[in-house]
């Protein structure tokens, strides 16, 4: 006996067919009984959120592989990378999907970082259009001598986006709170940019879900400023997961899909919510990278897409912000 398509929403009981040992379902996974697709939790106890539901997507199933550069500027996200074949994996999903700048949310030197570099720029991702900010596996030497700056914070730009798109890398290895000269200078650099798009960046998150690693306590200092100077999205890892977040209006995403652990190995989701606020989508077990299309086109308004993309190029999450500050 087999089951109608899961439903966002409702609990999904699926029987194997006979014969079906391998818990396949007309060579699919099979959703595992109790499975709720669209709560963010893991009901049945397997590690996993929400796998193989079906996702609602705002513009197609994926992200077009053809598409006009002069409307769009298309970014991809991940975190928590390592130099093995994972990350090749990763980068030719991007590659596919023509990503024009990658944005390394932290700890790419697990094992062996000038691996991982060199992955990077023989799939066309250079200091021309990678962004990395510092995890607490990095050296600071390193993510400077990449960023050719000499600090390990501040704001990244890319020469071919010209004033629509901004980061501002937050280093949280050091002291960052309110009372820091790191504070200040990232608090000048965001309210005085004129990109039509800004990131925050930063590897220890001030959102997370209960998981190997707490929030880094700064979110008071930081939000207001993120909100006042136009912050568009907060990216951030370091959980071995992925979790995505509206918090009044500001993305605040958990885009620790590298693959330094894979599968089971990757971190906990221990709760549905960060002080109250749910997560959207919120998975482990999973792999994958996450990209975002900018609308550039509209000088009067900003709007983003996005989707998280898994190892075998199935999308697992979508998303779009619109009426963006």
């Amino acid at each position: 006996m087999t089951s109608t398509f899961p439903n966002k929403g409702r609990v999904n009981y699926y029987v194997t067919a006979a014969g079906d040992s391998n818990g396949m379902r007309n060579g699919q996974p099979m959703i595992p009984v109790l499975e709720i697709c669209g709560d963010g939790k893991d009901n049945n106890g397997n590690g996993l959120v929400d796998e193989n539901c079906p996702i609602d997507s705002p513009s197609g199933d994926k992200p077009s592989v053809n598409f006009d550069t002069s409307k769009i500027i298309r970014i991809a996200v991940v975190g928590d990378v390592d130099s093995n074949s994972g990350l090749t994996t990763q980068l030719d999903i991007a590659n596919q999907y023509n990503v024009q700048a990658l944005i390394l949310t932290g700890d790419f030197e697990y094992t062996n970082g000038n691996k991982v570099l060199s992955d990077l720029e023989s799939h066309g991702f250079t200091k021309e259009n990678v962004d990395i900010v510092v995890g607490n596996h990095d050296t600071e030497q390193d993510v400077k001598a990449w960023l050719n700056e000499e600090r390990t914070f501040g704001q990244v730009n890319f020469a071919f986006s010209g004033d629509r798109l901004a980061f501002f890398n937050i280093d949280a290895n050091t002291k960052f709170d309110c009372s820091s000269p790191q504070f200040e200078i990232l608090k000048s650099q965001i309210e005085s940019s004129n990109a039509k798009y800004k990131f925050a960046v930063v590897h220890q998150p001030f959102v997370t879900v209960k998981s190997d690693h707490p929030p880094n306590g700064e979110f008071n200092c930081y939000d207001p400023v993120f909100r006042a100077g136009g912050i568009d999205a907060v990216l951030q890892s370091h959980n071995h997961n992925y979790q995505r977040f509206d918090i009044d209006g500001l993305l605040y995403g958990v885009f620790g899909t590298g693959t330094h652990d894979t599968g089971s190995s990757m971190y906990p989701i221990g709760s549905d919510n960060w002080n109250g606020n749910s997560c959207i989508k919120c998975m482990t077990g999973q792999n994958g990278i996450t990209i975002i299309d900018l609308q550039i086109d509209d000088e009067n308004s900003k709007h983003f897409n996005g989707w998280f993309i898994n190892m075998n190029n199935k999308v697992l999450d979508s998303f779009q912000k619109s009426n963006l500050p």
